[in-house]
């Protein structure tokens, strides 16, 4: 067991994949959320996902989050507000092929050490706002919204690029780096504690989030 835990401590979450965060966000106060309107849009589920990678000194660890229901609304054919609400106790860790290291690895992030999935089993995003970017293969749009993760609710602003096929529209974020201690994620924290020196844990946590959404089908008799 000694062996397991020690292993399991050079092995927590961590939150960014290199010494430079790709596309650092600072969280700022939450906005206005955008009005629904116009054409209501079904995320897919199974389609749909969020990828997370972080790190700390000797190792990165990756996997995913499951997105537990979303809407998105389309006037004008472009999408104008929208929401999703993320499952915590639907974290994945893709990268330890060891089922008991990566068990235990999955249960210490839900545990309340970090997300405390027992009194925050959702976190949820809320579109404020979002703005056409220059053409580009990467980046359509930039998107604004309100990220709540435990009892914390920050701003963020990142690229996306955002494309129709038929009635399915698939809006793919570019790779984006949250301080994770801005929303009360603090365990391991070398801002916060200084004297953890090598059992840090890095800040950051990197995020790829990709929402497929369709129109509902209508039931037949």
């Amino acid at each position: 067991m000694k062996n397991y835990l020690l292993a399991l401590s050079m092995l927590l979450f961590a939150a960014s994949c290199s010494n430079t965060p790709k596309n650092k966000i600072e969280g700022t106060d939450a906005q206005a959320v955008a009005t629904e309107q116009g054409a209501a849009l079904t995320a897919d589920l199974q389609a749909s996902s969020i990828h997370w990678k972080g790190s700390k000194p000797g190792g990165d660890h990756y996997g995913t989050i499951g997105i537990k229901s979303g809407k998105v609304f389309v006037s004008a054919d472009n999408l104008a507000s929208g929401w999703f609400i993320i499952d915590m106790n639907a974290i994945v860790n893709q990268d330890l092929t060891d089922k008991k290291m990566n068990e235990m690895l999955v249960n210490h992030l839900k545990s309340a050490d970090f997300f405390d999935i027992a009194q925050y089993p959702q976190s949820r995003f809320d579109i404020t706002k979002i703005e056409p970017a220059a053409t580009g293969d990467t980046v359509t749009h930039y998107v604004n919204g309100n990220l709540k993760i435990k009892d914390v609710t920050k701003n963020i602003r990142f690229g996306a690029k955002i494309t129709k096929e038929g009635d399915t529209y698939k809006a793919v974020t570019v790779p984006f780096t949250i301080d994770r201690t801005q929303w009360n994620v603090k365990y391991g924290s070398k801002t916060l504690f200084a004297e953890l020196k090598d059992g840090i844990i890095n800040d950051n946590i990197e995020l790829q989030i990709t929402i497929i959404a369709k129109p509902e089908k209508a039931e037949t008799n």
